[in-house]
């Protein structure tokens, strides 16, 4: 038997008081707007990925509150790829600071007025994670020598 090999990433969504969730436009193409994420770093967990690419991205420290999906995706650049996407909540004073040359812009969205251009796969992601009676996973991270 044959071990199948896939890149992960993560991405969070993340909302203010008002409940608008925070987008990100990439600085490269296509300059669509998704969810701040990316691609795990080696023998990096899901929940280190979503952490330190939320940092990199947008320097906030967050934490997370629960996993809102996993999604796969066949044809992403870097082969089969399965996505982790998270929630977490920032308050009313917490400043976004975008200095990473990956991001042309940020800002907060309302669920109804999402911005165009967004694939359909960032906006269900966006969707699933902004829902009301959302998966609810536990988010933990055992130490390795735990494992």
């Amino acid at each position: 038997m044959q071990w199948a090999r896939k890149a992960t990433g993560s991405a969070v969504v993340i909302t203010n008081p008002a409940g608008e969730v925070l987008l990100v436009r990439r600085a490269y193409p296509p300059g669509d707007w998704v969810l701040p994420g990316g691609n795990a770093e080696a023998r990096e967990s899901p929940v280190e990925t979503a952490l330190r690419e939320v940092r990199e991205e947008t320097g906030l420290h967050i934490e997370l509150e629960r996993m809102t999906g996993v999604y796969y995706q066949e044809d992403h650049p870097a082969g089969e790829f399965i996505h982790f996407v998270f929630a977490a909540a920032i308050g009313q004073d917490a400043e976004v600071q975008t200095d990473s040359e990956e991001i042309a812009d940020y800002r907060f969205f309302a669920a109804d007025h999402l911005p165009e251009p967004m694939s359909a796969s960032t906006r269900e992601r966006v969707l699933d994670g902004l829902a009301p009676e959302p998966l609810a996973l536990p988010v933990t991270l055992l130490p390795r020598a735990e494992w």
